[in-house]
């Protein structure tokens, strides 16, 4: 039998960091699961909770990443 899928709500928050650049921070409820940054012209750089350090193409690629990440370790 399968279970049936549940939808889950993604809030990013957006603040600088110690250095002025932006960064977005991904909640799954109020738990934190990672960090997103540009690193340069369309490139991103996306770090887990466990500090794992994942470079992306595009923004949309960095929150799927982490969201996959966050499913496979919880």
């Amino acid at each position: 039998m399968s279970k049936a899928n549940k939808s889950i709500n993604v809030e990013i928050k957006d603040h600088p960091d110690s250095s002025g650049q932006d960064v977005s921070e991904l909640f799954i409820g109020k738990k934190l699961i990672g960090t997103l940054k540009e690193v340069s012209a369309g490139k991103y750089e996306a770090i887990n909770t466990h500090q794992e350090q994942f470079h992306v193409k595009t923004f949309e690629e960095g929150v799927t990443l982490l969201i996959k990440e966050f499913h496979l370790h919880h």
